[in-house]
């Protein structure tokens, strides 16, 4: 495989197949092989136009730079970009990278984009994958095939892309999404901790979390059982039960330390999550 990786023509192609007696939902568009050597490599996932698609790029040497949403990551041998457009990402050959060599794919189709959110969720958009793995060895299979010209009909391109995405999958089975992206979630719920004062947003905690606002609430719930928004009101209660318990703050202040608007509404609130008033909670010793 390694071999395989190493004698992949340089080059890049799109595929384009206009007259389609069937409509495929799964298809290959641009692919190459690369090395890039300036800094004038640099690609911004809102500024590609409207057209969805999505990319899978393997780096075989060298290093660049991806952020996605609020997280970057430097991209090295064995790295393998998962990510799809239009979207807040963008990847570069950062100054101080010696140069950066990679094949990627780009695949488009209803089928191809459906799949890819939970193999780039499962995943993350910076997977390691070896170079003999399956998926690796598709995907240098595809380009080896496309820089050859070997890909003549839309037929084949399709059957073509659906196998890389299968080879993807199988990767991703594995992998749950909550456990990949613990450490992102963590340092939202700590971020959310010490920051209970503000009127805090779960745009603010996915930001935390380097998520759209849509993966981390879907991945919060799963991890924690609660919408990021009924996690935030449980934590503020907590936290006022815990003033209650061990100060003799006013409830005024006590709803101003932990984000309720004022004290009536903090009322409301720990009632209905306790059972009692925030007075009774205090008298009883609890």
């Amino acid at each position: 495989m390694l071999s395989t990786l190493q004698t992949l023509p340089y080059g890049e192609t799109s595929l384009l197949f206009p007259e389609r007696a069937l409509p495929l939902r799964a298809m290959l568009g641009s692919i190459g092989h690369a090395r890039e050597a300036t800094p004038g490599y640099d690609w911004h996932g809102l500024r590609r136009g409207r057209a969805e698609f999505a990319l899978l790029q393997y780096t075989l040497a060298g290093r660049g730079r991806l952020r996605v949403q609020a997280r970057e990551f430097d991209v090295g041998p064995g790295h393998a970009m998962l990510l799809h457009f239009p979207d807040d990402n963008r990847y570069w050959l950062p100054e101080d990278s010696g140069g950066w060599e990679f094949f990627y794919v780009c695949l488009h189709g209803r089928e191809i984009l459906r799949l890819w959110q939970s193999i780039e969720t499962r995943l993350g958009p910076l997977a390691n994958l070896a170079p003999d793995s399956p998926a690796v060895a598709c995907a240098a299979r595809i380009v080896g095939r496309a820089l050859r010209r070997e890909v003549t009909d839309a037929f084949t391109a399709s059957g073509l892309a659906y196998e890389l995405v299968m080879a993807l999958a199988a990767e991703a089975r594995h992998t749950h999404p909550a456990q990949l992206l613990r450490p992102g979630l963590d340092k939202a719920r700590r971020f959310a901790a010490s920051h209970l004062a503000r009127p805090l947003t779960v745009d603010d905690l996915a930001h935390e979390a380097g998520l759209s606002r849509y993966h981390f609430s879907r991945l919060f719930a799963q991890h924690t059982g609660l919408a990021p928004a009924a996690w935030l009101i449980e934590q503020r209660v907590k936290e006022a039960a815990r003033l209650l318990r061990s100060t003799k703050l006013p409830l005024k202040h006590i709803a101003t330390q932990c984000g309720f608007p004022n004290a009536n509404y903090l009322g409301r609130v720990f009632r209905r999550h306790t059972g009692v008033p925030p007075a009774a909670y205090r008298r009883s010793g609890a």
